[in-house]
């Protein structure tokens, strides 16, 4: 395992400690969880802080749909 992988795994297992309360006895839990999370980083190619999966899949704006031009009302139609 490379130091920066170990350095980011190790971080995330004690935020979630943290975010758990502080536990006693689930350290073994938590990295486990930790690996998970960098593992799924991983095969998304995220960059290690998710930005670039972020940033690709951040939801656009919604925007009222206009009609095309060329759109014809069956109903008004002339023949």
């Amino acid at each position: 395992m490379s130091d920066r992988r170990h350095e980011w795994i190790s971080k995330r297992a004690y935020a979630i400690w943290e975010e758990q309360g502080r536990p006693d006895g689930r350290d073994d839990e938590h990295w486990r969880q930790a690996v998970a999370e960098r593992d799924a980083l991983e095969r998304t190619q995220a960059s290690v802080d998710g930005r670039e999966v972020l940033v690709k899949f951040r939801p656009k704006p919604q925007r009222p749909e206009m009609p095309r031009q060329d759109w014809v009302n069956p109903s008004t139609k002339a023949g």
